[in-house]
């Protein structure tokens, strides 16, 4: 095969999809530097958060003054898409090549060894828009995409927050949420939209950061999947926080995230293990539909959508092969138990129809989407392409060829209108 000459570059003109619009993409992500969270710490808490040396990103360990990448820039081992990245060296660098993990989508399947290195070359020279808002901006015009979720969150508070220095712990997310403020904006240019993540553990300290956060002109806010250090997210003590967030209409996130892994000991296994170091059971606990479905519970059985009616949530990069199991048990146990634990005994109506009514699901970038249409209808679906994860999409308008089929309002549906309705953009 010759270099692509797709207008966008990425795919051959004849694999190449296209739109009559821009998008609006619910899955992206960016590559922060390494000192994005210590530089905005407090010195107080430099030696309380990273007891070890260690920078926000636990992949990366500091020694001296030599920062070496353990885990960010190594690819998947085996092939993809018939593709193995150690055929070509120029893969090699500390950010993998958006795309390399995919399969059917794979930008470097079926093309000769020049090509792939031209197509790697382009790739490292988007890199900037990693680190950069205003080269972001630049790249997402050049992608056809008009506004993106771009998710960064980061874990340095738990620590803290579990061995007892609750201070440190919030220190620690607010140094990350200065640095997503800072230099990527919570809503800039109305484009990029970042969630502020602030942890649940002290309702004084959240309700602090969240108005520090509000008042920096925040419109999304970062939840992690599954119980905050012993309550459950949604317990009444964290009530002030949330009453604040429906009284100003903001929106939540749950994206795909590294944080079951403090359940591990309950299991037998290390809950400080790194990702990278995963087993089979670990992947499948703590990254896959477990935590998205038990958060999701919470949030209906426990009255949360209910009790503050002005919120609705995004579940971002879970998939939804979990959906159509999950929303018929759903059904299925509200004729179980009929009764919330908090609020109003009765929900206002069945589980399923109050799921459509307050949640925007993003289906996978190579995922049967009619089997989730089939479920819960197309207006509840966002188009998710993970950009510039390796296992992302490495142009996000070809999510379209996972809608080939569907009809031009679903189309539109799924790529922009849902997605600007819940960022109101």
């Amino acid at each position: 095969m010759t270099t692509q000459t797709g207008t966008r570059g990425v795919y051959r003109a004849e694999d190449e999809a296209k739109l009559p619009y821009l998008a609006y993409d619910a899955d992206n992500h960016i590559y922060p530097p390494q000192d994005a969270e210590i530089r905005h710490l407090e010195k107080l808490y430099h030696e309380r958060v990273f007891p070890t040396g260690k920078t926000h990103r636990t992949q990366v360990d500091v020694v001296g003054d030599e920062h070496k990448a353990k885990t960010l820039g190594e690819h998947p081992v085996g092939e993809h898409g018939g593709v193995n990245p150690l055929d070509i060296p120029e893969m090699e660098g500390p950010i993998p090549v958006p795309g390399a993990m995919l399969n059917k989508l794979n930008p470097l399947k079926n093309l000769d060894k020049e090509s792939q290195i031209k197509l790697v070359q382009k790739f490292r020279g988007m890199e900037p828009a990693f680190e950069n808002r205003e080269r972001r901006i630049e790249l997402m015009d050049a992608q056809g995409v008009h506004a993106a979720v771009i998710h960064a969150g980061s874990r340095s508070h738990a620590n803290p927050i579990r061995q007892g220095d609750v201070t440190a712990g919030y220190a620690a997310a607010r140094a990350w949420n200065r640095y997503l403020q800072q230099d990527w904006g919570f809503a800039y240019q109305n484009r990029i939209f970042t969630p502020a993540y602030i942890p649940l553990a002290d309702i004084d300290l959240a309700v602090a950061e969240l108005d520090r956060c509000m008042n920096e002109g925040a419109q999304l806010i970062g939840l992690d999947a599954g119980p905050s250090f012993g309550r459950s997210p949604v317990d009444p003590y964290f009530d002030p926080f949330w009453s604040r967030v429906n009284e100003a209409k903001l929106r939540v996130v749950i994206h795909l995230g590294a944080s079951y892994e403090s359940r591990g000991s309950e299991w037998s296994e290390d809950p400080n293990t790194a990702y990278k170091d995963f087993n089979g059971f670990q992947w499948l606990v703590y990254w896959s539909d477990f935590p998205i479905m038990e958060t999701i519970a919470a949030l209906v059985f426990q009255n949360f959508l209910v009790r503050f009616p002005n919120i609705n949530v995004l579940c971002a990069e879970w998939g939804t092969p979990w959906l159509p199991y999950f929303v018929r048990k759903l059904d299925h146990a509200h004729l179980l138990g009929r009764k919330a634990k908090w609020g109003p005994e009765k929900l206002p109506m069945r589980p399923s129809e109050l799921f459509k009514t307050r949640f925007m699901v993003a289906p996978f970038p190579e995922e049967n989407v009619q089997r989730a249409i089939d479920v819960v209808g197309a207006e509840c679906l966002v188009f998710g392409s993970d950009f510039p994860h390796s296992e992302g999409l490495p142009d996000p308008l070809q999510y379209v060829v996972q809608l080939k089929g569907q009809s031009e309002p679903v189309v539109k549906a799924i790529m922009r209108d849902n997605l600007a309705r819940f960022l109101r953009a």
